[in-house]
């Protein structure tokens, strides 16, 4: 998507958060139990060697090694669209599902984009409510919500099963950089168009438009999931960042640096702040 579009998204995800909109709480009990999103073959993404994508491989594997001493079970990294670093602790695997949180909102706007250019549906007035979003969708296309995702979103981005409950979608982490992928690239995966380009559903009536950039810094947006888990986006970079994570132990700090200290280990872009190479690597 362009980056006015993935920066409507995270307002919209901000204000659901802020407002109280998102009310993942209140559907219904029978939906705990929740429902299959079925997959496409549930392959890997392209991948490619860090220094071949701009990294300088000694500091990203010591900012990994750092990210696992604190309570980091996985990590996951793709620049133009390729996985760089894969890495997995704490009894998680590459078949580990990851509660969404935001992660699971902004999929749900991915399928609002879809269901109004496809199935010509509505968009539900503001606040937004995800019940009533999710409801929507399922009236417009006569499916319901998990089968909405897998054929319109989970199927064309090659996913492997995942499973929508009444807390959100939880899916592998290699399938959330899929959704990242869709969010860089103006709604494209590997060459398919899952959502039209430019999607902005003007109905919503809010403003849109990333935070202006500090000089020698990439804009980072971030996603938060349940604990400690983030997915980190720089567009301009064209680089997502997954790290699941618990919570950390009562009183203390979700490390909120980690984004901004593995951008400083690509040798394409000035250090801007989190972690210097020389703290990760001394005498870098």
């Amino acid at each position: 998507m362009s980056r006015r579009t993935l920066a409507w998204i995270l307002v919209v995800i901000a204000l659901g958060a802020a407002m109280g909109t998102w009310r993942w709480w209140t559907r219904p009990s029978v939906d705990v139990v929740g429902a299959l999103i079925a997959g496409g073959d549930g392959g890997g993404l392209p991948r490619s060697e860090p220094g071949q994508e701009g990294f300088d491989p000694e500091a990203l594997e010591a900012a990994g090694e750092a990210a696992f001493r604190g309570d980091t079970s996985e990590l996951l990294i793709t620049r133009h669209g390729h996985l760089v670093y894969e890495r997995y602790e704490r009894g998680a695997d590459s078949g580990t599902l990851v509660l969404g949180g935001e992660l699971s909102q902004a999929l749900l706007m991915i399928a609002a984009g879809i269901a109004v250019t496809q199935h010509g549906m509505s968009v539900p007035a503001p606040p937004l409510d995800s019940v009533a979003l999710e409801s929507a969708i399922a009236a417009a296309s006569n499916r319901s919500y998990p089968q909405f995702l897998s054929r319109h979103v989970w199927q064309p981005i090659h996913a492997g099963a995942a499973r929508w409950t009444s807390e959100g979608v939880s899916a592998r982490a290699v399938d959330w950089m899929r959704v990242a992928e869709l969010l860089l690239h103006d709604g494209r995966f590997e060459g398919t168009q899952v959502v039209r380009a430019g999607w902005t559903p003007a109905e919503l009536g809010l403003m849109t438009g990333a935070a202006p950039e500090p000089p020698g810094a990439a804009t980072l947006l971030t996603l938060r999931g349940p604990g400690a888990t983030r997915l980190w986006l720089a567009p301009r970079l064209d680089l997502a960042i997954l790290r699941a994570a618990a919570a950390p132990v009562a009183g203390a700090a979700v490390d909120e640096s980690l984004g901004r200290t593995l951008i400083n280990t690509l040798r394409d872009r000035p250090s801007s702040g989190g972690n210097s190479l020389n703290d990760l690597v001394p005498g870098h």
